[in-house]
C-alpha cells in the first residue's frame, strides 16, 4: 500500500511540474516514456536508494555537445558537481559552467528525478557477446540551473534530463555505455531552454553526450555529430577541424579545460 502511494504521489508531481516545463521539454518527456522498449511500470521510489550522480560527470568534456538559439550556436557546459540531497530523495545539488562564444559563466542549481522505467529486454554486447548488465532503464529529471543574476548575458537553464543507466552485476548503478559501439549512440541527452535575467527572452537551448537531442537542423551526421554548413561559423569551426579535418591543433582546443 505504502509503494502504491509513494507511487501515485510521484505521478502527480510529475504532472504538475510538467504543466510549467518548456513545451519542446514536455513533448521530449512523453516521447521518452512513449518507447516501447521500456516497461510502463513507473519505478521512481524504487530507485531513490541508488546515486545518480556519477553518470552525469562521467563524459569527456570534448564529448558534450550542445546549442543555444535557433541559430544552434554552439554551447559548452560542463557540471563539476551533483550531490543527493539526504532529506529530499531524489533531489540533487548540481554545479557548472556554461560558455557561449568568450561569455563563460558559472550556474548552481538542481536535478529532480521525475520517472524511473526499465528496459523491457537487455541489449546484445558487441558481436553477440554477454553485457555486464542485469537491468538497463532510463531516468528522467528536471533541472533548473541558473546563472548569477547581474552578470553579461546572465539566465536560467530549465528543462528535462533524459540518462540511460545500467545495474552491474554486482547491483551498481553505472552509464549506459553498453550501444557506444553503435551508430547514433548518446546519453544524458537535455532539452530545454535559456532565459536571460534581463530581457526575459527565451531560447531553446539543448546540450547531450555525443549527439544533441532535437538537432535536426544542425546535425548532418549519421554514426556520429556532424554540424551543417550552414551553422559551422556559429562556433562549430575547430570542431569540424578536429574531427573531421584531423587537425591536431583544433583537437588540442577541443580537449581542453575551457571552464577552469
Amino acid at each position: 500500500m505504502f509503494v502504491i502511494k509513494v507511487e501515485v504521489a510521484a505521478a502527480v508531481a510529475a504532472l504538475v511540474i510538467g504543466s510549467s516545463m518548456p513545451m519542446e521539454s514536455e513533448q521530449y518527456r512523453r516521447q521518452v516514456l512513449a518507447d516501447k522498449a521500456l516497461r510502463p511500470v513507473e519505478q521512481l521510489s524504487r530507485y531513490h536508494r541508488y546515486d545518480f550522480s556519477p553518470l552525469w560527470l562521467k563524459t569527456d568534456n570534448e564529448n558534450i555537445l550542445g546549442f543555444i538559439g535557433n541559430d544552434y550556436q554552439r554551447l559548452r557546459i560542463k557540471l563539476l558537481t551533483a550531490r543527493p540531497d539526504p532529506r529530499q530523495p531524489g533531489r540533487y545539488s548540481v554545479t557548472g559552467k556554461s560558455k557561449v562564444k568568450d561569455n563563460l559563466l558559472p550556474f548552481e542549481g538542481t536535478f529532480r528525478l521525475l520517472h524511473v522505467r526499465e528496459a523491457a529486454a537487455l541489449p546484445e554486447g558487441l558481436d553477440g557477446a554477454a553485457v555486464p548488465a542485469v537491468k538497463t532503464g532510463v531516468m528522467l529529471a528536471e533541472y533548473e540551473l541558473k546563472e548569477p543574476a547581474g552578470q553579461q548575458s546572465a539566465g536560467v537553464f530549465r528543462g528535462i534530463l533524459s540518462t540511460n543507466w545500467y545495474l552491474d552485476r554486482s547491483g551498481k548503478m553505472q552509464y549506459d555505455d553498453l550501444r557506444q559501439h553503435a551508430d547514433a549512440f548518446s546519453n544524458n541527452q537535455c532539452v530545454g531552454t535559456w532565459q536571460s535575467y534581463k530581457t526575459n527572452l527565451t531560447k531553446r537551448c539543448n546540450w547531450g553526450d555525443h549527439r544533441i537531442p532535437a538537432a535536426a537542423g544542425l546535425d548532418q551526421g549519421a554514426g556520429e555529430f556532424s554540424p551543417a554548413d550552414k551553422y559551422v561559423a556559429n562556433g562549430w569551426q575547430s570542431y569540424r577541424q578536429a574531427w573531421a579535418d584531423n587537425d591536431a591543433e583544433a583537437r588540442r582546443q577541443e580537449k581542453a579545460e575551457w571552464w577552469k
